[in-house]
């Protein structure tokens, strides 16, 4: 670098100002050699060395700090994956340089770098330099190493059908770990999201690599033991399954997946009784059906007897007193409870015994050696039937006892808990402060604000008003408004036909309103997609609301508010109607236009009953009044 003289401005200015002037710099990669192609093409090792050398110009002959990342590109998309470590680029006299990645030759990690299938493999560096660019070659060094998964769905999509994952990797993925995960995200709409992904089923493939088979809902292929799921499943299961690597000395990485790769409906309990029959097997006579089980499953149930006239104290704990029935082929299971009896016929006169009720539970779904929630495995009809804990009905999540019909008309049971209306984002909506006041809303900052209020819930419902709502809080005024949406039967695992759609609406508006969203499920599950819920909610964004707000009611205005006023606006008009602000609500869009967000936090509310939304948007406004304080007149 060379400073140059000084020189005297005239042009408005009055000071002296230096100039630097800095030669432009140049970096050329060396072509790759043949040791580094044949190396990738038929790799021995999962750490393969890249030797990264060439030409550079006007670059001091030193050592130089710079920045690595590989580039590898999968035909037309080009994944980038930076190199941890100490990275230089040391500069001899002649120009040359050479790059090392903790004094040794850069390593490229086939499984770090996902160097799976067909690809091709680049670089590019980044000299910490003054106004040194990016050097890049672009992918070019070609690979193949064969990484896949074949996956064979059942015919029938029943819990403890079996699903069989052949493998097909090439040889030097047998120095890898690769290990199978069954996942069930809890991202389905029809589902209460409650934690992070759960493992149903895991598998580290040997070196024999053979193909393994998955019994659906259990944690293998025996059926003994039911995955564990999520505590609150509406209509059914949506299933991923991911394939990990973990080079030895590695950190795992996510090789492949196949989101909501099967689908499967929820087992229902669609009947479950206890009949006075005094014979040699016993008193009562406890019959009823499970749909949605496979035969191979071989399901077995523990069923015990309540007597909750007795005279004798109940046991502390029913499983000790289950009798284990088996369920049949075709979901049927029957069999006797109490004390037997030799040839007894009621006398005349004689009333039979005051009745009592059974319990069933899965035995399946136990966890070390403690009895395990039945809520994740059996759908039911709580009008007809009700959880059972401890000694009394239950609405608990954890139960582990449903009872017979009997049961809910001889035992009080608790008032029905509130619980929110979720689906996909269970969590609280973004505090005001949250991110950049001054760059642009994204897709996902909306979403994340609008379902944190409205739920998403991707089968039919009514709102509070009545109001027949899918998604999030997409309003079907007509059945015809809901035949123009992209329903599909999830049982059968297709689009659903119109009388479908017709049936589900009707089934829902002869329902009364605001039950809790998983009441209006039906069967069969006809519903939208995670991915058709989020693109029904992007277009309507773009179409109604944001050009509302930017284009007619703040005209340009809009994007200059900070980022927490223009959550709080839509969110507002998405509550109140796109059109809210330029007819019943104009002193709120008067205030936002005057840049008055004290008076602007007075003016959001809205008599929708939710008084948490309109807290948290006040907030929003409030936030704003840190940011621009009103000016003093």
């Amino acid at each position: 670098m060379k400073q140059t003289e000084s020189v005297n401005m005239s042009a408005g200015y009055r000071a002296t100002l230096e100039f630097v002037i800095v030669p432009r710099t140049s970096i050329t990669f060396d072509a790759p050699g043949v040791g580094v192609k044949v190396s990738l093409k038929n790799p021995m090792s999962l750490l393969i060395g890249v030797p990264i050398e060439g030409s550079c110009k006007n670059y001091p002959p030193k050592e130089h700090k710079c920045g690595l990342t590989w580039l590898v590109a999968h035909g037309e998309k080009v994944l980038s994956y930076p190199v941890d470590g100490t990275v230089t680029m040391t500069v001899d006299s002649s120009g040359r340089f050479k790059v090392k990645v903790n004094g040794e030759d850069p390593q490229v990690d086939l499984i770090a770098q996902r160097l799976m299938g067909e690809g091709k493999l680049g670089y590019s560096i980044t000299p910490d330099f003054p106004h040194a660019d990016p050097a890049v070659l672009q992918p070019v060094i070609e690979f193949n190493n064969t990484c896949d998964l074949t996956v064979t769905l059942p015919e029938k999509r029943l819990f403890g059908e079996l699903v069989t994952f052949k493998p097909d990797f090439a040889l030097i993925f047998q120095r890898a770990d690769l290990e199978l995960r069954v996942v069930e995200l809890d991202e389905g709409s029809t589902e209460f999201a409650l934690g992070p992904p759960t493992s149903v089923f895991t598998y580290k493939f040997n070196a024999l690599r053979l193909s393994r088979s998955w019994a659906i809902g259990f944690t293998d292929d025996t059926c003994r033991q039911l995955a564990e799921l999520g505590e609150e499943e509406a209509g059914g299961y949506e299933f991923s399954w991911q394939l990990w690597g973990t080079r030895r000395g590695g950190q795992p990485t996510l090789l492949l997946e196949k989101k909501n790769f099967l689908m499967v409906p929820k087992p229902k309990l669609e009947e479950f009784k206890l009949e006075y029959d005094p014979s040699l097997e016993g008193t009562w006579e406890v019959s009823g059906k499970i749909s949605g089980m496979s035969p191979r499953a071989e399901l077995r149930l523990d069923v015990a007897l309540v007597q909750p006239h007795s005279k004798e104290a109940p046991p502390l704990d029913y499983h000790p007193t289950a009798v284990q029935l088996a369920l049949e082929d075709d979901g049927v299971f029957e069999g006797y409870l109490g004390e037997r009896h030799w040839f007894h016929t009621l006398e005349a006169g004689e009333l039979p015994p005051v009745p009592d009720f059974a319990i069933l539970s899965l035995p399946a779904a136990a966890r070390d050696g403690k009895p395990g929630p039945i809520t994740p495995y059996l759908d039911f009809d709580d009008t007809k039937f009700s959880l059972f804990k401890g000694q009394a009905l239950s609405w608990d999540l954890d139960a582990d006892w449903i009872c017979s019909y009997e049961g809910v008309s001889m035992l009080p049971r608790p008032a029905r808990p509130k619980r929110r209306k979720s689906g996909i984002n269970a969590l609280s909506a973004p505090p005001p402060e949250a991110g950049d006041q001054k760059t642009p809303l994204t897709f996902e900052d909306m979403w994340n604000d609008l379902t944190s209020w409205e739920g998403i819930v991707a089968f039919m419902y009514q709102d509070t008003k009545g109001n027949v709502t899918v998604g999030a809080g997409n309003l079907l005024k007509t059945v015809e408004d809901a035949k123009k949406l992209p329903f599909r039967n999830m049982d059968a695992n297709r689009a659903a036909t119109p009388e479908e759609i017709d049936a589900a609406f009707r089934a829902v508006t002869s329902k009364k309103a605001a039950m809790r969203a998983t009441e209006y499920g039906c069967r069969p599950t006809i519903a939208l997609s995670d991915q058709d819920i989020r693109e029904l909610l992007r277009k309507r964004l773009e179409s109604e609301f944001i050009h509302q707000l930017r284009e007619v009611v703040f005209k340009g205005a809009f994007d200059s508010y900070p980022r927490c006023v223009r959550r709080a606006l839509l969110d507002f008009s998405y509550n109140a109607g796109a059109y809210a602000l330029t007819t019943k609500r104009k002193e709120l869009a008067d205030a936002v236009k005057a840049r008055n967000w004290t008076l602007a936090a007075e003016k959001c509310h809205l008599g929708t009953g939710h008084e948490e939304r309109n807290t948290w948007r006040k907030a929003l406004f409030q936030y704003a009044a840190t940011l621009e304080p009103a000016k003093k007149s």
